[in-house]
């Protein structure tokens, strides 16, 4: 049986960019994490069934707060990996970075990134 566990908004503060100032200041970062869990039994109600969804939140707020990315595009692939690395029930997991305060001359909401891998890449 597959499931789908999801965060959705998580803000986290990074030192992501390649501009000077990303890198000195830093900036609010709004990711979405979307898995695929295999669960074995759903009959169960046990957390070692399913993926927690305040472990995910923990991994990329470690992540953003011990790394420094040029590119937000690794930032979402090295969370992808590690999410697949530590939640063996997790088949497939969808990440999504926005940064609203991206520095370019353009009035946007944000920009951001997608990235999704499964198991089997």
């Amino acid at each position: 049986m597959t499931d789908r566990v999801f965060v959705t908004n998580l803000c986290v503060h990074g030192h992501h960019g390649v501009a000077n100032a990303e890198k000195s200041l830093g900036q609010k970062f709004y990711i979405d994490i979307d898995c695929l869990v295999d669960r074995p039994d759903s009959s169960r109600d046990q957390m070692d069934d399913t993926v927690c969804y305040r472990a995910l939140c923990d991994i990329a707020e470690q992540l953003s707060a011990q790394t420094t990315f040029n590119l937000i595009e690794t930032f979402a692939q090295r969370l992808a990996e590690r999410i697949l690395a530590e939640f063996r029930l997790v088949r497939s997991v969808r990440v999504q970075i926005r940064k609203p305060s991206a520095p370019i001359r353009h009035s946007v909401d944000h920009v951001g990134v997608e990235v999704e891998r499964r198991r089997d890449d």
